[in-house]
């Protein structure tokens, strides 16, 4: 498809809605007894909060971070529950909760005081979270028993559920995976929770035999695999962001010529230099190495030289290219796995790190 940047600048990001809508389907295969909690905060993943609310309208419930959140997706019209994963409120923010449909997650033994004053009158829905090995948010066992008992025993809260989450998903070998597991579900076994969640992304790839009632998957319903050195196409997913831009310059250079800041690169040829409208802030990752991919005219070439504010440099080769030509940064045919992990951080990192100036086209 074309498209023309309204903002002067090249660089623009296309998301594509169908491909969420195809990665939902995928996760409702692969765990077809579970409910799915689509993770949405963050902006939906970089790719439009409101975007994937409506492409994920067949979820059982979203999941955000904070009130913020709840309230532009009730000001667009969705009213699907949502679960808040790990905001902070006060009594009257439960309140409100309680009437918006809205799922708190309780996670440390100070909230307890807060919860105590909920009026008698509401039907509060909730979860606690147990911090069986993350070491991050979550209760821990002993201080969990007690929260549980005066969760389901206390005035105005309707049901209680219960979460963990996986410290080591992307990595379906590592033995605690197993241990969280299994110290979630004898913590849970004494209480009738309404429902139980442990798996994230990377979990319900992995383990979706334990999926238990409820998964919460968020990278991988953009199209991205949550494992180590997994894939999407592997996993059937369709990537839903392209980050494309256009080359604003072709030139030659002789051998010997440094290209970018520092001079640490030099050609070790003469060669035909493109250089094209994107930069870290844009999104793109300051710290990829000479030798990442990208697609011009279909064909990979490598970057060049260090990543600059607003622009990259490419070596051409032989590819056939002139100023003006489309190129990709990261999308189906360049996977943003694969840019992350040549620039030394995560595919959720890239896509959450798009930058307001960079336009959105929603397809």
């Amino acid at each position: 498809m074309s498209y023309q940047p309204s903002n002067s600048r090249a660089a623009y990001v296309v998301i594509d809605s169908a491909a969420i809508e195809h990665n939902l389907k995928r996760v409702t295969e692969l765990v077809p007894s579970a409910k799915v909690m689509a993770v949405i905060k963050a902006d939906g993943y970089g790719h439009g909060m409101e975007v994937a609310a409506k492409a994920l309208a067949n979820a059982d419930e979203f999941a955000v971070s904070s009130l913020d959140d709840v309230a532009r997706l009730r000001s667009q019209g969705f009213d699907k529950p949502i679960t808040m994963l790990s905001a902070t409120f006060d009594v009257d923010d439960l309140n409100i909760m309680s009437a918006q449909k809205v799922r708190p997650v309780i996670y440390d033994l100070a909230q307890l005081a807060i919860i105590a004053e909920l009026s008698e009158t509401a039907e509060l829905d909730l979860w606690l979270k147990i911090d069986t090995g993350m070491g991050r948010l979550g209760l821990c066992i002993d201080d969990a028993h007690l929260m549980a008992a005066r969760l389901l025993s206390q005035a105005g809260v309707n049901s209680v559920s219960a979460m963990t989450h996986l410290a080591n998903a992307d990595d379906p070998d590592h033995p605690n995976n197993q241990r969280q597991i299994k110290s979630f579900l004898k913590f849970a076994e004494p209480y009738n929770f309404s429902q139980l969640s442990i798996m994230n992304s990377a979990g319900t790839v992995a383990f979706r035999q334990q999926a238990n009632s409820m998964v919460r998957p968020g990278l991988i319903l953009y199209g991205v695999s949550p494992q180590l050195g997994g894939s999407a196409q592997s996993l059937d997913l369709r990537p839903a962001m392209t980050l494309k831009s256009k080359l604003i310059s072709v030139k030659r250079l002789p051998v010997g010529s440094p290209i970018g800041y520092g001079s640490r690169y030099v050609l070790d040829a003469d060669s035909r230099i493109g250089v094209i409208s994107c930069g870290y802030a844009d999104g793109y990752p300051r710290h990829a190495p000479s030798g990442t991919p990208v697609l011009v005219n279909g064909l990979y070439v490598p970057l060049i030289g260090r990543v600059s504010m607003d622009l990259i440099t490419v070596d051409l080769g032989e590819v056939r290219a002139e100023v003006g030509d489309d190129v990709i940064l990261w999308g189906a045919d360049n996977p943003v796995e694969v840019i992350a992990e040549m620039s030394g951080t995560i595919a959720y990192e890239l896509i959450c790190g798009i930058t307001p100036r960079v336009e959105r086209l929603v397809i």
